[in-house]
């Protein structure tokens, strides 16, 4: 299945000023939104789906954002809507805050892959200070959109089938880790490892043969993060470029190899 997050959304589900008394008004409107020009089910199913997904643990998370939702029965496509309240709204937040920025997205049960795909890349954007400055300042459900496209990722989302390679990455910096996996998800890979690891430092440090050397091996002991993962051959390009975007230069990066 081939999905492009731009025809997934549509300017009569976003809103600019959004306003709700609280967490169940806020899903029943969303509901609302995500309803307008659908036709094979209607708000109250959405809003079921919504508060039913509520009930496994809250999707309010840290910044003022929040990303509710399900898979409905029935449904044949994605679709998603954006609201912005200036004020905030109480929506149980793992931080506590209220929040400001809510991305519902609602799917069909046969496509797991794409609606984590998708959630992925909410949860990206929604993270990026810059995006969200970008939307709040948007006048309409218009400008709302195109302010969460800006920074979309430019490719369809979708499983390939075609020649793969294994990739490797050390990271030392532990704080890139998140932002690498949903980089991931976004382009539907899966079965990614991460592992514990050390240099070879570390590990003669606990052989009292070797460690009047240990010095002269140069290398940094830090404990890192090592990443393992099969990507699609065409891709490896896109990847290293995103990686990049997020951590910079690779061949100048020191928290990563």
């Amino acid at each position: 299945m081939l999905m492009d997050i731009f025809n997934i959304i549509n300017e009569t589900s976003c809103l600019a000023d959004f306003h709700a008394k609280d967490k169940n008004d806020c899903l029943r409107k969303m509901a609302e939104l995500l309803s307008t020009d659908l036709y094979e089910i209607n708000a109250d199913e959405i809003y079921d789906a919504l508060i039913q997904r509520e009930e496994v643990g809250s999707t309010g998370f840290e910044e003022g954002v929040a990303i509710p939702h399900a898979k409905v029965p029935g449904l044949k496509n994605f679709h998603m809507s954006i609201a912005y309240s200036k004020k905030g709204i109480n929506f149980d937040s793992i931080d506590g805050r209220k929040s400001q920025f809510f991305f519902a997205l609602i799917g069909p049960d046969e496509h797991p892959e794409i609606h984590l795909q998708i959630l992925a890349q909410i949860s990206r954007i929604s993270r990026n200070p810059a995006a969200r400055r970008e939307m709040s300042q948007a006048n309409s459900g218009l400008a709302l959109k195109e302010a969460f496209l800006r920074y979309v990722s430019g490719q369809p989302l979708t499983m390939k089938g075609e020649r793969n390679k294994l990739l490797f990455l050390i990271l030392y910096e532990k704080r890139f880790l998140d932002d690498i996996l949903e980089l991931f998800l976004e382009r539907g890979i899966r079965g990614v490892n991460v592992l514990e690891s050390s240099g070879i430092k570390d590990q003669l440090s606990t052989i009292p043969l070797f460690s009047d050397f240990l010095n002269f091996l140069g290398e940094r002991s830090d404990v890192s993060k090592t990443i393992m993962t099969v990507i699609p051959e065409k891709e490896v390009p896109e990847i290293v470029q995103g990686i990049e975007e997020i951590m910079g230069d690779l061949d100048k990066h020191t928290g990563a190899m």
